[in-house]
């Protein structure tokens, strides 16, 4: 019986050194998947803004989407449906990620711009990604987390310059938009400012 308790608590204290390395692996792989999701997503619309630009007649882009879905830029100005943000643009499921630009059509829009925000498996703020307390600010830039976002600017007038925050924006951009520290992200405050 002594034996059997020993074993007990061996396995006990080397399960809790292996559950915090493997919340730490589940981290990196949604870190992974959300950025390699979004390089795919941004591949797409710059060969459909490349085919817009020397195409003449209709064509297809992303998922078997007409070339009269594209705005004067050559971007769409939705990628998906509410529940599949990103189905006009990629065939495989991508239900983890989530259109939070808080309107109805899922588009934010100024009298110069149009812009789109999204969460994925990393940067969901319910259960994304948890801060790392060892990185500066509990944050390691460039990298999503539960209080970061991405921005995708299906539309920015050319004729004026258009900031988000210090970031400059124009038509086509999809970007990550890397809170600093560990502060709550409010989406439906996100707005463009152009000059």
């Amino acid at each position: 019986m002594v034996e059997l308790i020993f074993v007990i608590i061996i396995i006990g204290i080397l399960a809790s050194i292996a559950v915090p390395k493997l919340s730490g692996i589940t981290d990196g792989a949604k870190k992974t998947a959300e950025i390699a999701t979004i390089s795919a997503v941004t591949t797409v619309l710059e060969s459909a803004n490349g085919e817009y630009s020397i195409n003449e007649g209709s064509f297809t882009w992303g998922n078997k989407r007409a070339s009269s879905e594209l705005n004067s830029d050559g971007y769409p100005t939705f990628l998906g449906t509410k529940h599949a943000p990103f189905s006009y643009v990629l065939k495989n499921d991508t239900s983890k990620f989530e259109n939070v630009s808080g309107t109805s059509n899922g588009v934010i829009s100024g009298s110069d711009y149009n812009i789109s925000i999204f969460t994925g498996p990393a940067s969901n703020a319910k259960n994304g990604v948890s801060f790392d307390t060892s990185a500066p600010n509990s944050d390691i830039a460039g990298k999503p987390d539960k209080n970061d976002f991405w921005l995708y600017a299906s539309y920015v007038d050319s004729n004026k310059s258009c900031l988000y925050h210090d970031k400059n924006i124009t038509s086509g951009d999809f970007l990550l938009i890397d809170i600093n520290g560990t502060a709550s992200t409010n989406y439906s405050g996100v707005s463009l400012t152009c000059n």
